[in-house]
Order: structure tokens, then sequence, then C-alpha cells
């Protein structure tokens, strides 16, 4: 869709074409005074005759066949060398960026501390940054000891809203906490995926191991790295008096997973109590797809439409007595 705003990304794929401009325009000049009368009988006729001995010809304004001539040879050129502002919408994601969600379902993502609970939470969040989204491609990922495909990249949030409602710790096969598994998910996910895709952890915590594969998958990878850290720091459990708390609450891992995602080359995000943290996340990943966009996608050849315009001009060489001789 036309926008004023993209008239600052105008330009021409193929320049050299306006070069031809400049020799018609020498020619077209040369002919104009070459058809000029009053120059040519200026030096024989006296200047208060002259004028009223001279019959002007319409082939010899700018409204007859050399100025029509003019016009169509200038767009002519203008259509060739392919003006254009706006890029060609990608055909997989119809300008919507695709998004795969990897939740963290161990045991940890059980606690309190933020309410009703972790996961609960985390569930929330994913509903409301769904709802921004609108039908963009989405996947989700649960992990735990193991990673496994919940739903691949679909744009039906009522189908993507059923699955998330239905996920919790007890469907894990393997207890423990593996990040470093979703990347092979992952990949099969996106084997017939050709567009850039961000990829959203959520979770409370991550090891060493974990930060040194995302390390390197990213370093090969075309895609971006979203860490979405839910529940409370230590400083927040030190500082909170919440009732229900007890010593054996794991703290969220900020600086590990902060680290995660610096080291990868993405954006951590900490959870808020409004929705701050889903408005910061939905941007991110908007504005990564438009930034890898741009450079994969191809731009609109806008010459073609200027065929119309060209054709309505040649009409006029059916009028009677429209002719041009060089």
């Amino acid at each position: 869709m036309f926008s004023w705003e993209s008239l600052q990304y105008f330009h021409f794929i193929r320049p050299w074409w306006l070069l031809g401009i400049t020799p018609f325009l020498f020619l077209q000049l040369l002919q104009l005074q070459r058809r000029d009368v009053l120059a040519q009988w200026g030096k024989v006729i006296a200047d208060h005759l002259l004028p009223n001995m001279i019959v002007e010809r319409d082939e010899n304004t700018l409204g007859g066949p050399i100025g029509a001539m003019g016009l169509v040879t200038v767009l002519l050129f203008i259509a060739l060398a392919g003006p254009s502002w706006d890029k060609q919408p990608s055909p997989f994601t119809e300008d919507n960026a695709a998004l795969i969600i990897a939740i963290d379902l161990s045991e940890s993502m059980n606690q309190k501390d933020v309410q009703p609970s972790r996961l609960q939470r985390a569930k929330q969040k994913i509903s409301d940054l769904l709802a921004l989204r609108g039908d963009s491609y989405t996947g989700l990922i649960a992990f735990a000891g193991t990673a496994h495909t919940i739903i691949p990249l679909s744009n039906d949030r009522q189908v993507i809203h059923h699955f998330l409602d239905s996920m919790s710790t007890n469907m894990m096969p393997r207890p423990g906490k593996s990040p470093q598994s979703v990347l092979a998910v992952t990949d099969s996910l996106l084997k017939e995926v050709e567009v850039p895709v961000t990829l959203l952890v959520i979770g409370d915590g991550v090891t060493d191991a974990a930060i040194a594969a995302y390390q390197q998958y990213f370093d090969q990878s075309p895609h971006q790295l979203l860490v979405w850290g839910i529940g409370l720091t230590q400083q927040q459990l030190n500082e909170q008096a919440v009732e229900g708390f007890s010593s054996s609450t794991i703290a969220l891992q900020d600086a590990m997973l902060q680290r995660l995602a610096a080291d990868a080359g993405g954006e951590y995000q900490g959870m808020t109590i409004d929705k701050a943290d889903v408005e910061r996340i939905y941007r991110l990943v908007d504005n990564y797809f438009l930034l890898a966009e741009d450079d994969n996608r191809p731009w609109v050849d806008a010459g073609y439409y200027l065929v119309f315009p060209i054709m309505l001009i040649f009409v006029l060489w059916f009028r009677k007595g429209w002719t041009l001789q060089w």
C-alpha cells in the first residue's frame, strides 16, 4: 500500500537508462530550432511584417506532436530506469513476522513468587503477545529436560490458544532444564521457512552450557533471539515479604538470562506488572522482521505503471493532421 513516508526510499533500479534522455533532448532542441520559422525568416522579412506573414503549425508547439513525442520519450526512459519506492511483499508471512515461542515447563515454573504461578503468568503474557500479533505465524515449543514441538508455525490463533492453555509441567517426559535442546527442534521447524524468524525463549534460568550452545547457533544463523525472564530476582525476593514464600524458592536467574541474550546477539526482557514487556517484545519481533526483510525482498518496479499514460499519449496520433517529420 502506498504511503507518502515510503517516498523517502524513492530510487531507480536501473538508473543508467536515464542517460538516454540527454541525447534525445539535444535532438529535440535541434528539431525545434530547425522548425522555428521566425528565426529562419527574421533576416529576410522586416520585423513588423514577419508575424503577419507566418502561420504557425500545431506540430511546432509543445502541445503538438513534438511536445507529445518528447513527453513519451521521457516517460519511456523513466520507465526503463525502473522507479521504485517499496519492497515486494513476503509470500510466506504476508508482511507479518514469524515467531517461535519456546516456553520452560520445568518444575521451577510452578513457583508462586508471581501469582498465580510463573507458568500461568508466562501463559498470560504469551496470550497478550498473540493478541498484538494478530494473524502472524507463531509456533510453540515446550522444554524441560528435552524439547518438543507443541505446534508448528501457524496463523490460527484459536489453535495456538488451545494448546497453550493445556500446557503444564506434568506433560514433559524428562525432568530438568535444558534450553539448548530447543535449538534442534527450532531447526526442524525452519527447514521450509525462508523468512526471518525470531526465537523467543521464556523461562527463569539457564546454564553455561546452554549459553555456549546458543552463541554458537546464532553466530551462524540469520534469525533473532529474544529472552523473556519470568519470576522475581533474588533482590526482589529479599525486598518483598510476600506471604507464602519459603527459603526453597529459586530466584529468577536474570543475570544468566541477560548473558544468554547478549552472547547470542539478542535482547533480554524482564517481566513487568503491566503490558510494557509484552509491547517491547512485540516491537522487537516486528522491527527485526522489517530490518531483515529489507535485505532479502526485491524492490517493486513501478516503471510498468507508466505504460498506461504512454499508451494514452500515443492515442493522440489518431487525430487528423498529427504528423512529425525529422
